[in-house]
């Protein structure tokens, strides 16, 4: 309201703020009673270190003065909150929690939000005409008639994110039982060397054409699909990978995904154990062996790494809708498992951990040929029946792979896809190394 804004007008000057929008990694309860991750409005007055919020306004059950909110706000609610932040402050650092701070305006206001909080870190001299925040240019008019004229953008402090945000307000709002969910496993970005928004747009769109296509209604479940390529390490540095892929779960089961095995041997004892039941293996070492290996799940947001939820939404990756729930998507996890026997009456443990870059080549590589299989109509169940599929002749299909690519270079590789027979001879066993 005017009124507001003159009387913004009037009050003292005080200060410098820094105002970050963040995605918190953490699910509340929305108004349609679905999870959603809530927003936190941060308020650092920059000179003298307090974290601000307002209090609450009369009747103001909704935002009852805090800086956390449901939604995303707009750039509207951003303001009305960061007007009433100067009318009605309060601090909100557990030193000086409650204290009474003065109405003031600050002499300038610096914005970011989540997808924004790293640009140009350390660049100061491209601060100034950034406008990929939206709230610089949303907030710049309404801040202007409050007498606030100096506004723009700056990246967050790292360490403010870490040991604030990370290590103390994202905590707090976790249920108790939520500690070691799939979605606290570190992003791939963060901990797959070698990882670039060029190769994640590779691997996820690979990842969704895969969701797409149903390919258990092409592929008996765990049946292996044997997949070859020479692998550039260096100008100097060539070596052939094979690895034994295979589609696991379904859509109707509620869960669905893609297996890598190293040798035919893991990926024959899975097979085995998916289509003769646990009897396999009587002594129970292969159950627990057959989960061994890596995958790619599909599985709700909820489920999936904050971080990697993050790097999508900011980087516009591919994902594929489900079909009975409009709006979410099926997001691909993926994981290295080792199973470990317990020894000496000790619990049997299972270990999930991000793949290497190489590692996530093979999905993409995989992922990709597989589907282009199945589209083609080539890789169909049928042919299990009597393996004379293409004639016993691997297919060659050119994928193209984003791994190790700098900046959006991208090369091309031929891979060799095959059906290995099923008996037990073990003579396509050990030709290749896989890495």
């Amino acid at each position: 309201s005017n009124a507001m804004a003159e009387a913004i007008k009037k009050l003292p000057v005080k200060g410098v703020w820094q105002v970050y929008v963040h995605k918190l990694r953490a699910y509340v309860m929305g108004n349609d009673g679905s999870p959603v991750r809530p927003h936190l409005m941060l308020v650092i007055s920059t000179k003298d270190g307090q974290f601000l919020a307002c209090e609450p306004a009369s009747g103001d059950d909704e935002a009852g003065g805090g800086n956390v909110v449901k939604d995303r706000p707009t750039p509207e609610a951003l303001l009305a909150f960061l007007k009433r932040v100067m009318t009605h402050p309060r601090v909100m650092n557990t030193t000086a929690a409650g204290e009474k701070r003065k109405a003031a305006r600050p002499e300038s206001i610096r914005f970011a939000d989540t997808h924004t909080a790293s640009l140009h870190l350390g660049e100061k001299e491209k601060w100034a005409g950034e406008t990929a925040c939206p709230y610089v240019e949303g907030c710049r008019a309404g801040l202007a008639e409050c007498g606030v004229d100096d506004v723009g953008f700056a990246p967050v402090p790292p360490d403010l994110i870490e040991s604030i945000i990370r290590a103390q307000i994202e905590p707090s709002m976790a249920p108790d039982n939520q500690e070691w969910g799939t979605q606290h496993l570190p992003g791939l970005s963060q901990s797959v060397d070698g990882f670039t928004d060029a190769f994640g747009g590779s691997l996820f769109a690979a990842a969704a054409e895969f969701a797409r296509v149903s390919p258990w209604t092409a592929l008996a479940k765990r049946r292996p699909v044997q997949i070859s390529y020479r692998l550039v390490l260096r100008e100097d540095v060539a070596m052939r990978l094979t690895a034994y892929v295979s589609v696991v779960g379904s859509k109707e089961e509620g869960s669905f995904g893609f297996a890598v095995h190293k040798t035919l041997d893991e990926a024959k004892r899975a097979y085995e154990v998916e289509v003769r039941g646990d009897a396999a293996g009587d002594d129970g070492e292969t159950s627990g062996e057959s989960v061994n290996g890596q995958s790619c799940m599909f599985a709700s947001v909820y489920e999936t790494p904050f971080e990697d939820v993050d790097d999508a939404e900011r980087a516009g990756w591919d994902l594929a809708p489900m079909e009975d729930e409009p709006g979410e998507f099926y997001w691909p996890i993926f994981c290295k498992m080792a199973f470990e026997k317990g020894e000496g009456g000790t619990e049997d443990a299972l270990s999930l951990t991000r793949p290497a870059i190489v590692e996530l080549q093979c999905f993409e590589i995989s992922l990709k040929a597989v589907v282009a299989l199945i589209k083609s109509g080539e890789l169909r169940s049928v042919d299990d029946e009597n393996q004379s599929a293409n004639d016993g002749k691997p297919w060659t299909v050119q994928c193209e792979t984003f791994a190790g690519s700098a900046g959006s270079e991208t090369a091309t590789i031929d891979v060799e896809v095959s059906l290995p027979s099923l008996d037990d001879s073990a003579a396509n066993e050990g030709q290749d190394a896989y890495l």
